[in-house]
């Protein structure tokens, strides 16, 4: 047997053995050749839907191929969640990700998917709550509503994105910390809680600035309070929740995931396309105009802090059923 012959025998028996295993090798080389589309798990217009358009708004330049924004809401973002989970995991089904629903549901009621369903592509950024009010609320700081809801017991509405989502769990913190009771309405994402707000629906929320700073604006929202260590630079005269006696921080991750199964050369692709659209002038410009910047993480680095969050997260259930 000559040695081309050998050479190409051997080849042939490594690509069988690596297909059989499941290593799609033609697939990782190529990837991608058909347009992907990215699962929001939230409602339209809310903070996720905002940062991730702006994000695949510049894909077909990295990646060779467009993103598609698809929005499939429902269960605080399990529905997303789920169908993502279930998808092929051969790249094109992605998912966009949050604490909420991919964390928290999770640990603590046992639906949606987390770490173990779903696996790390990259985090895009993370950024603080926000506690906003209706502008004509007869309260104009968080500690003015915490007197008016102790004044008035059960009268404040508050609306948020979903059960154990990103406006809830800061608002059943609050709640325990200062002893207010209100009556809660959720929605099926930001947008829609946005919605009921300016409707007049419900009396605060907590908002992201990506969401809330057009509103605010234009003189329809007024910000409480910014849920974080510092204020935020677009807000420069609005204190932390901090500040007006209320030691309640909540950061809100947004990141893109994939199904478990997905072959890493393809998470790597898809990883390393993501990184440079964040890094472009277009999306960071658009960030900026949200009041938010970006805060890449590759998939190991940003995989490791999901898992170490989503064990942490287990104890929540308990914590607020005491």
């Amino acid at each position: 047997m000559s040695k081309a012959i050998g050479g190409k025998i051997l080849a042939c028996f490594i690509l069988l053995t690596l297909s059989l295993v499941g290593y799609p090798v033609v697939q990782a080389q190529e990837f991608p050749t058909k347009p992907i589309t990215l699962i929001n798990p939230m409602g339209a217009g809310g903070s996720h839907d905002l940062t991730m358009r702006a994000v695949v708004s510049v894909a077909a330049d990295f990646l060779g191929q467009p993103m598609i924004v698809q929005i499939k809401s429902g269960g605080g973002g399990a529905i997303g969640s789920e169908a993502v989970a279930q998808a092929a995991p051969d790249g094109y089904t992605l998912l966009a990700g949050g604490p909420g629903w991919n964390t928290t549901l999770p640990a603590v009621e046992g639906r949606s998917k987390g770490p173990n369903d779903l696996t790390a592509v990259c985090r895009i950024n993370y950024s603080a709550n926000n506690i906003v009010a209706r502008a004509d609320a007869p309260f104009k700081t968080l500690t003015e509503m915490i007197a008016w809801a102790k004044a008035n017991p059960g009268k404040l509405i508050y609306g948020h994105s979903g059960p154990w989502g990103a406006a809830d769990v800061p608002w059943k913190e609050l709640s325990k910390k200062t002893g207010i009771t209100s009556k809660v309405v959720p929605y099926d994402g930001g947008g829609p809680c946005m919605i009921a707000i300016l409707g007049g629906h419900i009396d605060v929320t907590a908002a992201f600035a990506a969401q809330s700073l057009p509103q605010i604006k234009a003189g329809k929202l007024r910000m409480l309070a910014v849920l974080d260590d510092k204020r935020n630079p677009a807000f420069p005269d609005v204190p932390t929740a901090k500040e007006q006696g209320v030691d309640l921080v909540y950061l809100m991750w947004r990141g893109v995931l994939a199904p478990k199964a997905t072959p890493r050369p393809v998470i790597d692709r898809l990883a390393q396309g993501f990184k440079k659209m964040v890094e472009t002038k277009t999306v960071l410009n658009m960030f900026k105009s949200f009041g938010d910047v970006a805060n890449y993480l590759g998939p190991d680095e940003f995989g490791k802090l999901w898992r170490a969050e989503y064990e942490q997260h287990k104890e929540l259930g308990t914590l607020y059923k005491k």
